[in-house]
């Protein structure tokens, strides 16, 4: 932004409806859509660049604008980096407000070196969201129609797909690894489910984090020594009939 104390005229920017990559709630998911002139306008008020404060303390400008909106219950804790650009070869600039449970917690429009102003990135940096938060990520483009945009929603050590495997029906697998104690719990399933168990192991990252027998219904178990380039988590349910379970879940890695 040149002009100091107020957000930089654009034309009519606004953005289409999202379209998924991975779901929002959980970490490192990517949304993409185009600015369009068919969304909701709203005021905004000149968040601080200094300080990622969402509205500057001294002499805020504003801007009326079309926005879009990426919205997600979130379904683990800890720090997030959000990010918009566009997918233009030339860089586009953008403003980006991140709001927990209704209230504007962070907001910025102008990149934060000269890195992220050769790609046209405007960030939201450690970002702490708590399991349960309704997040609110709305932003707009300060240029004119038709600008393709990317979010990315990142946080280390948290799920960023579903489970996938027969095993999935025997143990929960976490939503979130503790990227500090390098450390998550996995629960077993019900009385029905549980009673079939042989045994478990799981290993992350190629590496055996825990290996259990004789488990109960809803049992807790802890995995420890989760190696921090660990980008996945397996489990593999022997079963007392015969046979094996197996599933597995991928994770952002803890960096």
């Amino acid at each position: 932004m040149r002009t100091p104390h107020r957000i930089a005229a654009l034309a009519a920017a606004v953005i289409a409806p999202v379209a998924f990559v991975a779901p929002a709630a959980h970490a490192d998911s990517t949304s993409t859509g185009t600015i369009e002139t068919s969304d909701p306008q709203m005021n905004f008020l000149e968040p601080d660049p200094n300080t990622d404060q969402c509205v500057k303390a001294v002499d805020p400008g504003n801007q009326t604008a079309h926005y879009d909106t990426v919205a997600f219950v979130s379904k683990t804790n800890g720090p997030r980096r959000i990010t918009v650009r566009s997918t233009l070869p030339t860089p586009v600039p953008f403003a980006i407000y991140a709001y927990r449970n209704s209230t504007c917690v962070a907001a910025d429009y102008m990149p934060d070196d000269a890195a992220e102003a050769s790609q046209g990135i405007t960030d939201l940096d450690n970002i702490v969201f708590a399991k349960g938060d309704r997040v609110t990520i709305k932003f707009f483009a300060l240029g004119p129609t038709g600008i393709p945009w990317r979010l990315d929603i990142l946080q280390p050590g948290s799920a960023n797909a579903v489970a996938v495997g027969k095993g999935k029906s025997y143990v929960k697998l976490p939503e979130q690894v503790s990227c500090g104690s390098k450390k998550a719990t996995v629960q077993v399933a019900g009385k029905a489910k549980a009673r079939k168990i042989k045994s478990i192991m799981f290993t992350a990252g190629g590496k055996k984090v825990a290996a259990v027998k004789g488990v109960r219904a809803r049992q807790n178990i802890k995995l420890k020594g989760i190696p921090s380039s660990a980008t996945s988590i397996k489990a593999v349910v022997k079963l007392k009939g015969g046979g094996k379970a197996k599933v597995t879940r991928a994770y952002s890695v803890c960096r």
